[in-house]
């Protein structure tokens, strides 16, 4: 009797090809044909590509079988289908961090990293600043840690006439301070080097602006899509080998 063993293997196999091809596009180490490079930061891409699984194979009658690859994170779908603006106020000032002021209202000061190297840009959360910006901002007296305060070097002031607060698009918001206004340079040593961050920092509160903080969104990558696309002569391949297989080892034991 026939108990379909090379297709089951075969749909296993079409299954793997699937999930590290939709992997590696997510993570940008393969380009799909049709499937946009993915803008949003390497460690939700990660989280998306983390999330992309073989589902248990099915079978049914008439000799079906069925494999799926699936991504299961929310992050995974806000990628592929889109994601208009949101609020993030309720989420920054809801945190253990988050202090009250002597009016009452909540507060909560945001770091934001700045990245040193635009090669490396692909692969970090953190956007590389201008040359001009990283040329000064490596100059500044650091700032390091003394047990669990840190004590204050240099700040970078006077890049607003360069690099001017800019407009939140989806809002219009006005931001009120330039990018890279009061970057410090924050320095830690380890045991064969010292290493540097370049860090801003922006004050969010139950009083601020109700067009401030506003994520702009993903737009939709159909990434799934194109990779099926890309993956469909391959997997036919390999359950079309898998089938014929079956089919001499069917005719095998029939004239046996």
């Amino acid at each position: 009797m026939n108990d379909q063993k090379n297709l089951e293997r075969a749909v296993t196999a079409a299954c793997r090809l699937i999930q590290a091809t939709w992997q590696k596009a997510v993570m940008g180490s393969q380009q799909i044909p049709g499937v946009p490079e993915i803008r949003a930061n390497i460690n939700l891409r990660r989280l998306y590509a983390d999330s992309i699984a073989v589902a248990e194979q099915e079978s049914y009658g008439a000799g079906l079988i069925v494999g799926r690859v699936v991504a299961a994170s929310h992050i995974a779908k806000d990628l592929e289908y889109g994601k208009g603006p949101w609020d993030m106020k309720p989420m920054l000032l809801g945190g253990p961090k988050v202090k009250t002021g002597k009016n009452g209202s909540r507060y909560n000061t945001i770091p934001f990293r700045h990245g040193t190297s635009p090669k490396h840009a692909p692969n970090s959360n953190f956007k590389p600043m201008p040359k001009d910006i990283y040329a000064e901002a490596r100059k500044l007296k650091a700032s390091v840690r003394d047990g669990n305060r840190i004590v204050w070097g240099g700040k970078l002031t006077g890049t607003e006439e360069r690099y001017a607060p800019g407009k939140t698009p989806s809002t219009g918001y006005q931001h009120k301070a330039g990018r890279f206004e009061g970057m410090v340079r924050i320095e830690k040593e380890y045991e064969r080097a010292t290493q540097s961050k370049y860090l801003t920092f922006r004050r969010v509160s139950s009083n601020s602006d109700p067009q401030a903080w506003v994520h702009p969104g993903y737009k939709a990558h159909h990434i799934a899509r194109g990779v099926a696309t890309h993956c469909e002569p391959a997997v036919r391949a390999i359950i079309e080998a898998a089938a014929l297989q079956e089919l001499k080892v069917t005719l095998s034991s029939g004239s046996a």
